[in-house]
């Protein structure tokens, strides 16, 4: 009697702990105080200057093929004695620009956005050349031939990122409304078919989440993914990518956000993990995994996505003492656009009454506008996947602008 007493004494104090662990981080008072601690941004002007600027950078990459070496297994290059481009590589393959494969797909995924959102954008008929020479049925033949004949380590190539922005793609174009976007999704359909089946595959094999802050992350892999299914209505993918979030993180607590940012990361492991939960818990059941998930918004351990990430120090590598130690890392200048559009997910996702949803959006201008305050600064290695993220940070902003009206 005495255990079973024990138990019910320990549940119920569980659950009163679990109550003012939520009511913790919903004081709003607290949260009414850190809304006004925070700087009031302006979100940049999200004009037709700035789209042109955008433009510019998938329209200057698109034809410059990548580099020997860099995309094993054999993608463009043969490797028989002195390495050569692959013979006919503009009529066999898709995505040969922008420095590797899959910044040549969100390259592309990115001047679509731009002509659907813009069909009179100065740089239209570019964009529309780019698409009717790069989306033809040879070239998807070639892609598919390759990737269907990969095997062994090499048939994770481009897995899960690539395959995650593949899909975004093609879902952008089979909601353009426009001739083009019919012929190049008809074009890309195959691909996006086989794509989503192996997407889908690898998430039902994995025993653990990737939770790194680069490409590998599920969570981000799985938004582009959800990106797709919610133009196709791919109900398919989309119940496995809802089963498998719920399978390998509904169960996690207290992510350690006070480790963030870590160098080189472009993206937030837990803000991404918050997003994308967000995207598939119902409204209550997410604000109270929320609770558990990450800190109050006042606490200290959060208080780094108020603040400016220090973006310097050069890229991929230690360069402390060198004469590139001052060089801006182009991954921790996309940091910034990823945590906006991460907080304005979670912020999005919230109920509307829930007081977090302020502070969520007031740090989502904030990181943006960090983002676009540097965005110069990446080099080479920052112009051909940047201003991608910007614009999926200013087409969310954008989503938000029209359910208002």
């Amino acid at each position: 009697m005495r255990v079973g007493l024990n138990v019910v004494v320990f549940c119920f104090l569980g659950g009163v702990a679990l109550a003012a662990g939520h009511a913790q981080s919903r004081d709003s008072a607290k949260i009414a105080a850190y809304i006004k601690s925070l700087p009031t941004v302006k979100p940049p002007d999200y004009n037709e200057t700035e789209r042109l600027a955008l433009s510019a950078n998938p329209l200057g990459c698109e034809e410059h093929p990548h580099a020997s070496g860099r995309n094993a297994p054999t993608y463009l290059w043969q490797r028989e004695g002195k390495p050569q481009l692959l013979e006919d590589y503009d009529k066999k393959r898709a995505f040969y620009g922008c420095l590797d494969w899959h910044s040549a797909v969100n390259s592309t995924w990115m001047m679509v956005s731009l002509i659907k959102s813009d069909p009179s954008i100065t740089t239209g008929q570019a964009i529309r050349n780019e698409l009717q020479y790069h989306l033809q049925k040879s070239n998807i033949d070639g892609e598919m031939d390759f990737f269907t004949h990969l095997h062994g380590p090499g048939a994770d190539f481009e897995k899960p990122y690539g395959y995650g922005w593949l899909l975004k793609l093609y879902g952008e174009l089979k909601t353009w409304d426009d001739p083009e976007g019919k012929r190049a999704s008809a074009a890309l359909e195959p691909m996006a078919t086989w794509f989503a089946k192996a997407f889908g595959d690898y998430l039902k094999s994995l025993n653990y989440p990737v939770r790194v802050g680069l490409h590998p992350n599920t969570a981000l892999d799985m938004g582009f993914a959800l990106d797709y299914t919610a133009n196709t209505h791919d109900t398919v993918l989309e119940g496995i990518i809802r089963e498998n979030a719920l399978r390998l993180f509904s169960g996690d607590k207290h992510c350690p956000t006070a480790l963030e940012p870590t160098f080189n990361d472009f993206a937030s492991p837990c803000l991404l993990e918050a997003a994308l939960m967000g995207r598939v818990m119902e409204r209550e059941a997410y604000a109270k995994w929320l609770d558990d998930f990450l800190p109050p918004v006042y606490a200290e351990e959060f208080a780094g996505y108020g603040k400016e990430i220090d973006s310097l120090h050069g890229n991929l590598r230690d360069t402390t003492g060198t004469d590139q130690e001052d060089v801006p890392n182009a991954h921790m200048i996309g940091l910034n656009f990823q945590r906006a559009t991460d907080l304005m997910w979670i912020a999005m996702s919230l109920p509307a009454n829930d007081p977090r949803v302020l502070a969520y959006r007031k740090l989502a201008d904030y990181n943006g506008k960090q983002g676009y305050d540097k965005i110069g600064l990446g080099g080479y290695a920052g112009t051909h996947w940047l201003a991608t993220y910007a614009l999926m940070y200013e087409n969310l902003m954008e989503s938000q602008h029209v359910a208002k009206k």
